[in-house]
């Protein structure tokens, strides 16, 4: 499943190409659950599951879609290409056929997979780029009560952010 928490920290700390990336990488976890929910659905439940699956991978192309500055030519293609997959999830979000859903499902992956590789380079090319929020806030590490009820706070002032290794 998706670690949420994962994700927040590394968006807190990523730059535009880098939060394209994270975008990108959801969206396939995103079209992976579908597509194993499809696999092996059994229930009503299961399809509901897949529906919220396609439903966030939607949302994910769709805030693709809103990004793209449509006055140079290169966003108007990438448009085509987001378009159509938003498109084609939005065929299968309520179907009720497995064979199509991982079809469907399948194909769009591939292409989502496609674009990431991509966007996976270009962000490597730009690894010193720089926040997209500029000055990036201050991370709690702890936070807790004292007999008083009264808050104890440590702020970690590292300013890399980063996991020593």
């Amino acid at each position: 499943m998706i670690d949420k928490s994962a994700y927040m920290l590394r968006i807190s700390q990523a730059g535009p190409i880098q939060l394209v990336v994270i975008n990108f990488e959801l969206i396939v976890e995103f079209l992976t659950v579908a597509k194993d929910l499809a696999s092996n659905a059994k229930t009503s439940e299961d399809m509901d599951e897949f529906r919220t699956a396609i439903q966030k991978a939607k949302n994910g192309i769709d805030q693709l879609i809103e990004a793209l500055d449509l006055s140079t030519p290169l966003a108007n293609d990438f448009y085509g290409i987001y378009d159509y997959a938003f498109k084609r999830l939005s065929d299968i979000h309520y179907t009720l056929d497995a064979e199509k859903a991982i079809s469907c499902t399948t194909e769009i992956l591939e292409i989502m997979e496609a674009l990431l590789k991509g966007w996976r380079e270009t962000a490597s090319k730009h690894s010193d780029e720089a926040p997209w929020a500029g000055e990036v806030p201050k991370v709690y590490t702890g936070l807790t009560y004292g007999r008083d009820g009264q808050a104890n706070e440590h702020v970690d002032d590292n300013a890399s952010r980063g996991f020593m290794a």
